[in-house]
């Protein structure tokens, strides 16, 4: 399947209505170490996100681990 990349304002959106209950909430440390949340819709496929002030912070899924 092939995603669209979201702008800022549509991941905002999304996190901005997405409650903390239904999201994904994977951990995520930032360059300035600050410990972030994913506020996307749990069982999104695609970039995490959440926000920061007025844009959004987005980081990559990890990589599946081999079995």
């Amino acid at each position: 399947m092939i995603h669209k990349r979201l702008t800022d304002d549509q991941l905002l959106l999304e996190t901005d209505y997405t409650s903390y209950a239904s999201s994904c909430r994977d951990p995520h440390v930032t360059p300035t170490n600050d410990l972030v949340e994913c506020r996307r819709q749990s069982g999104h496929d695609d970039t995490h996100a959440t926000r920061a002030g007025v844009r959004a912070i987005r980081w990559a899924l990890p990589a599946p681990h081999a079995a």
